[in-house]
């Protein structure tokens, strides 16, 4: 049975970890508030991937501005040295680590928001619930049975799971993936009839 609970967790995990931008995945909004003069700023301890498309500044007010995010590798070689005046920031840096660095670093506190998509998170209390929305739960035990049956090397498992994974991942993709929605693949790899317009 031990087994068969660490299978249903590490199913849940790959699953997660399958796509980095899952709709289930994404946090909105994160916020932090800078410091006078400080540039630095932590990451969030669940980040997986910045949403690099929706940093702002006092995004609550009047006087929002959005930061573009200008690259790691250009602000190490541009914009790194020398001495800093402290004003407004007008970028944000991504750092390898996922911190951010504001540029230039703050002459005030402000409110800095962003998106992020949480990183994956395996299972291990009893009491964990996994992110994969309700309706698409299955998937996790489809996937399970397939680790299982290449466990124990029964074929029948393995390839019932299988088809049933392939399915629903087909439809979680379709509905919880941008850009998705309006896709649809068939899991069935037999027979396709191409209809005409």
């Amino acid at each position: 049975m031990e087994k068969v609970v660490e299978f249903v967790a590490l199913a849940d995990a790959e699953i997660q970890g399958k796509w980095f931008d899952w709709d289930f995945l994404h946090v909105s909004t994160w916020s932090s508030s800078t410091v006078i003069n400080e540039p630095s700023v932590t990451a969030p301890t669940t980040i997986g991937v910045w949403d690099e498309d929706s940093f702002y500044l006092d995004y609550s007010t009047s006087n929002y501005k959005k930061l573009p995010v200008l690259p790691h590798k250009d602000w190490r070689a541009n914009y790194r040295q020398g001495v800093k005046v402290a004003q407004q920031p007008s970028h944000i840096v991504i750092m390898p680590d996922l911190s951010l660095i504001l540029e230039p670093k703050p002459d005030a506190v402000y409110s800095l928001t962003a998106d992020y998509w949480a990183r994956p998170v395996k299972m291990t209390a009893d009491s964990d619930t996994s992110p994969i929305p309700e309706e698409y739960e299955r998937i996790i035990v489809a996937r399970a049975k397939v680790m299982y049956g290449e466990d124990i090397a029964a074929a029948d498992l393995i390839i019932s799971g299988q088809n049933e994974y392939d399915d629903l991942l087909d439809k979680l993709e379709a509905k919880y993936l941008p850009g998705q929605s309006r896709v649809r693949r068939s899991s069935d790899t037999g027979m396709i009839t191409v209809r005409p317009e």
